[in-house]
């Protein structure tokens, strides 16, 4: 079933919101370093971060949401619903492929992040010092922070046929997460909501937002551990979800 739904993937557009998404962010880190070079003077510590600022808090979640959604839609026309509905495999297998397929892109979107940033920063930017090579560890680890919201969002996909209303709850979620990470008051539920986990994976030894940790076992086990519970979490209600549209 993955392979099928490689397939689709193919012939989707969830490549060019994976490529464009990244290289925005990218492209926004280096004009603004290059504009204010006197304030942010910490060479590659503030390259990054300035990088991971907007993406971490919009881009990347929202970006998620784009490419669930687009996953879902071959899905929701036609009578390929009604057909997935009738099949005898089991629906852990759906709920599984589909949170796999989606998680390919969400990991090219990270790879072209790194990439796009440490090229930018050493070639255009001529930046100083040593290229920082644990920038592409926290890309890892935010791929693995971003499965709650990979599968809560195509959870959405899966019951709503609207393409947008799925996004819309994302950029919702979105907004509450910025809240989250940036309100001490707040700051617990930034472990709950999967928008904040993902700011908070990306910004992971960051200096944009205060209190978001280093890039230490310490402050991310947690966290990583946090986003398996819930995405585990979600798979049991997409699970729940699609026996009861069975059942109808």
């Amino acid at each position: 079933m993955f392979r099928a739904e490689l397939v689709k993937l193919k012939r989707s557009t969830t490549w060019l919101i994976a490529l464009v998404l990244p290289l925005l962010a990218v492209t926004t880190g280096t004009i603004n370093l290059a504009s204010n070079p006197d304030t942010l003077d910490a060479g590659w510590a503030s390259f990054t971060s300035q990088v991971t600022l907007f993406y971490g808090l919009l881009f990347f979640s929202i970006g998620i949401g784009l490419l669930a959604a687009t996953a879902w839609r071959m899905e929701h026309r036609g009578t390929n619903w009604n057909l997935l509905l009738t099949t005898t495999r089991r629906p852990m297998r759906l709920v599984l492929a589909k949170i796999a397929v989606i998680a390919v892109p969400v990991a090219f979107m990270q790879l072209v992040l790194v990439a796009g940033t440490l090229i930018s920063g050493a070639l255009v930017l001529r930046l100083d010092g040593a290229i920082p090579w644990q920038f592409a560890l926290v890309g890892a680890i935010s791929v693995i922070a971003a499965l709650p919201l990979i599968a809560i969002q195509s959870l959405l996909s899966m019951l709503m046929k609207s393409f947008a209303a799925p996004v819309a709850i994302c950029l919702l979620g979105c907004v509450v997460g910025v809240a989250t990470v940036t309100s001490v008051a707040l700051r617990p539920l930034s472990y709950l909501l999967p928008q904040a986990i993902n700011t908070r994976a990306l910004n992971l030894g960051s200096t944009a937002i205060a209190g978001s940790g280093g890039l230490t076992a310490g402050d991310a086990l947690p966290l990583l551990c946090t986003a398996l519970v819930l995405a585990a979490v979600a798979v049991m209600f997409a699970l729940g979800a699609i026996r009861a549209v069975k059942l109808r």
